[in-house]
């Protein structure tokens, strides 16, 4: 029978009973966010990932380990301390399992955390050390936890480095992730834990304190196979990447270093089934996992490349975490008067055959005539914000064009939906 020490997630060791394996594992951390009940919450999900990661869907035990702070006084006891445990608790039971036992210590540090333990047969759990070449890399939550984190607590500082990132990002974008990342953090990784049986896993770990490259190292050297895993995009929290570019090495996000609490699963995948993956986990928890890198082989090694596409991904309003359209535009809260220092232009050109040829012009639809034809019918209750001005333009090649220059792009836009010519700005 299989077992594992230290140096992956869980442990996992045969019982003296035949076909029987326990499996087991131990994690606690300090507090990162200001709500007693979400931290208790994601405390018991971080435990439960690393049993996740070994495909274990159900666990049959967890015990509680509460440090509490010398410094606390007793009203902020009284109140923190049973938010944590209810938080821990109410996320056991979410997860199919119960908190029976544990340990409390005076400690000069809040720490919270805990032990999950499950006993399983062969069948219930997935050895993570079957990487092929040819497999892709799955994740399936964002990255970012840990810059959200600091931001918003630089944000409530106003310190030096809240000065710093407020040139990118405004106050409400950083409350958004904030709380994007608490619900993020505490969402169970169970269905993809489920999902790994289905779709012929061959082995997966949670991305942590290491980060994602962190993690993807440890986990490629306990391949069986001589390979190596290439990562080519980080789905990231929104705005997240933009804070990590403007504080330098702070964060290492965009390297794989930026820690991370209560992360997704990195699954290695046969190709053929990550595509699958991917839609059921959307279809069953209605949030998104991502595609983000292959298996090749190589000599148990991990990378990123050097320019990693960077997917940005929020928390909608129903509650899901999805990527944001590559068209999507900021999220700064929309005044009466749009700050704009010049109109924007957007030219569309009707290309006659003969410039066309030539090599160094646009080609453009033959569709573009329909859409002229459509802004200068425009209803005149519409013409009190001018919306576009038609001149005719002569090129080097005496063949006369339109010049179409758009004053007010979201009406011109909101037009070219509405005529199916999205393609053409």
């Amino acid at each position: 029978m299989p077992s594992i020490g230290i140096g992956l997630d869980s442990c996992v060791i045969p019982l003296r009973f035949g076909g029987l394996s326990l499996i087991q594992t131990t994690d606690f951390f300090y507090p990162l966010v200001d709500d007693p009940y979400m931290m208790g919450k994601i405390a018991c999900c971080n435990v439960l990932s690393d049993l996740y990661a070994m495909g274990v869907t159900e666990c049959d035990n967890m015990l509680m380990l509460l440090g509490i702070s010398s410094k606390f006084s007793e009203k902020a006891r009284d109140v923190v301390v049973p938010l944590m445990m209810r938080g821990f608790k109410d996320c056991a039971e979410e997860a199919g399992t119960t908190v029976n036992g544990g340990q409390t210590v005076l400690n000069p540090w809040c720490l919270i955390g805990g032990v999950a333990t499950a006993v399983c047969q062969l069948n219930e759990f997935i050895m993570p050390n079957n990487a092929v070449p040819g497999d892709v890399l799955v994740l399936t939550k964002p990255l970012g936890t840990q810059v959200s984190c600091n931001a918003h607590q630089w944000l409530e500082q106003k310190s030096d480095k809240w000065n710093r990132i407020k040139l990118i990002v405004t106050e409400e974008e950083v409350e958004k992730a904030y709380q994007d990342s608490m619900f993020i953090m505490a969402r169970l990784n169970k269905t993809a834990a489920q999902l790994m049986h289905t779709h012929n896993s061959h082995g997966a770990t949670d991305v942590t304190g290491f980060g994602i490259l962190g993690h993807a190292q440890n986990l490629v050297k306990q391949q069986k196979n001589a390979v190596n895993f290439i990562i080519h995009n980080l789905p990231c929290i929104a705005k997240m990447a933009a804070i990590a570019k403007c504080c330098g090495n702070t964060f290492g996000l965009l390297q794989g270093t930026s820690a991370e609490t209560s992360g997704g699963l990195l699954i290695c995948l046969p190709r053929e089934q990550a595509a699958k993956y991917c839609a059921e986990i959307k279809k069953v928890e209605g949030h998104q996992a991502w595609i983000i890198g292959i298996v090749e082989g190589g000599n148990q090694t991990a990378k990123i490349i050097d320019k990693p596409r960077v997917i940005e991904v929020e928390t909608l309003d129903d509650g899901t975490v999805q990527s944001v359209p590559p068209t999507t535009t900021s999220r700064r809260p929309n005044h009466p008067k749009a700050v704009v220092q010049e109109p924007q232009k957007v030219v569309l050109q009707q290309i006659p055959q003969a410039v066309q040829e030539q090599p160094d012009l646009p080609v453009v639809s033959q569709q573009l005539p329909t859409i002229i034809q459509q802004i200068e019918q425009t209803p005149a209750s519409m013409h009190q914000q001018t919306i576009c001005n038609i001149t005719p333009v002569t090129l080097q090649t005496s063949q006369q064009v339109q010049q179409v220059i758009v004053e007010d792009p979201q009406q011109y836009q909101h037009m070219q939906q509405q005529a199916q010519y999205q393609n053409h700005h």
